[in-house]
């Protein structure tokens, strides 16, 4: 096992899976049994705890790596961290529905096929995993915890907010020859949905709502009022 790589669906990948699992269901249980307002103390914690990690992330790819074609705070991912400490620290419904479906419905993709080649043995591996971990870890945690349940009307936002975002990229990318969001000229991940800008662009538009949907299809089957 060569510590500079990773590929997916490889034992390395499995291992990271678990430990981020263990590690999030390790910080619910210790939440569940704080009475309040120790557990509001305790979010709050969490919310310093994964702006440090934001700050950390961004300070690596911004002053170490540099590129501007991929090293800016404008992928998903990234927005999605930035919410997820805000969620944490002022838990605003439209802040905490954000992230719910962020880290549910698209970041947790980077789970099952992540895009990533470097191993344990280089900054990159930690960043992408840890950054993308705080932003699913904190969507099971405002469920399990919080008692979030989204209502139509909250998916509805999510979608509306994730393609304008996407839609705003697409000039970002064109003056930057980027790829942010996945709506760039360029885009291997999404070349296979056809050509930029057509039928690309509204087919990446339908892919995101799909899985946001997706998101919040497990709702339809529980039963109880939102909150």
């Amino acid at each position: 096992m060569n510590p500079d790589e990773f590929s997916k669906f490889s034992p390395m990948h499995a291992v990271v899976v678990l430990v981020c699992i263990a590690a999030t269901a390790w910080l619910i249980r210790i939440a569940r049994r704080l009475p309040e307002p120790a557990r509001a103390r305790f979010r709050f914690r969490l919310g310093l705890g994964i702006a440090a990690v934001q700050i950390a992330h961004n300070s690596y790819w911004i002053g170490y790596r540099g590129e501007l074609d991929s090293a800016l705070p404008l992928h998903l991912c990234d927005i999605a961290g930035v919410v997820a400490t805000a969620a944490f620290l002022l838990p605003a419904r439209p802040l905490r529905t954000l992230l719910y479906f962020w880290g549910i419905g698209l970041s947790s993709l980077a789970f099952i096929i992540p895009v990533l080649t470097a191993g344990p043995a280089t900054m990159e591996f930690w960043s992408f995993w840890v950054s993308h971990w705080v932003v699913v870890g904190g969507a099971a945690y405002l469920v399990l915890v919080e008692g979030y349940r989204p209502t139509p009307r909250d998916l509805a936002v999510a979608i509306a907010v994730t393609i304008g975002y996407g839609l705003l990229m697409v000039p970002v990318n064109l003056a930057l020859d980027a790829n942010y969001m996945y709506v760039g000229r360029e885009s291997p991940p999404a070349a296979f949905l056809g050509a930029w800008p057509l039928p690309r662009l509204p087919l990446l538009g339908l892919s995101a709502a799909v899985l946001l949907s997706a998101a919040y299809l497990p709702w339809l089957t529980i039963r109880g009022d939102a909150e």
